[in-house]
């Protein structure tokens, strides 16, 4: 059997393999992908490498609306991330409704109805073509007062399933205090699970929890 191609980290259009998501019978590779407007599709690999797919599908409802508007904004990045967060929010089909509009997350109007309004917006707060939109409060809605634009690792860090740990004045995720400690996010974690404070969980050197660690086995 051919080894087959590793598309991992390749982007196709507006789309940019995440993962393989396997076969069906002896059907081409699928991928996982993110698409530029944040949404998350599955294609198949030869759709990708013949540029048969090139979106989520948020190209295709471009294409459709383009003749009925004068901002001339619809192939770029921009409109595509306007696009996608409003498919988030209420598109029942979207495999990101779930986490957004299943949620009650909404779009605030000003933004909803107007792109022109979210196009200032973005330009007037930093916007640049190697960041995305971030909620700050991963429950608010998408809106001026609750949104930044951030590079990857800063949104991966803001997800809602993170846990936040504050310590000595300072709040981080779990894997923000991993990289400062210099100790396993699974040893943070483990220490929080056993119902640690996060002052505790923190500030105790790795050999001490050890130490607790192998107390508790033996009076157990």
């Amino acid at each position: 059997m051919p080894k087959r191609d590793n598309l991992v980290g390749q982007k196709f259009g507006r789309l940019t393999v995440l993962s393989a998501a396997g076969t069906i019978g002896t059907s081409s590779m699928r991928w996982n992908c993110q698409c530029d407007c944040g949404n998350k599709t599955v294609v198949y690999g030869h759709y990708l490498k013949s540029g048969h797919t090139r979106s989520c599908g948020c190209l295709a409802n471009e294409s459709i609306a383009k003749r009925s508007t004068t901002h001339g904004q619809y192939e770029s990045r921009l409109y595509s991330i306007w696009h996608g967060m409003k498919a988030r929010c209420y598109r029942k089909t979207s495999t990101e409704y779930r986490r957004y509009g299943n949620r009650g997350i909404e779009v605030c109007d000003e933004w909803r109805k107007d792109f022109q309004s979210f196009y200032n917006w973005a330009m007037s707060n930093g916007y640049s073509d190697n960041l995305s939109i971030d909620r700050i409060d991963n429950d608010g809605n998408y809106c001026p007062e609750n949104c930044r634009w951030v590079d990857m690792s800063m949104q991966s860090n803001n997800k809602s399933n993170n846990r936040i740990v504050t310590a000595n004045g300072e709040s981080h995720t779990v894997s923000e205090w991993s990289k400062i400690l210099g100790i396993n996010d699974s040893t943070l974690c483990a220490r929080l699970d056993r119902g640690w404070s996060d002052e505790k969980t923190i500030n105790t050197p790795l050999k001490i929890y050890r130490r607790h660690v192998n107390e508790s086995r033996v009076n157990n």
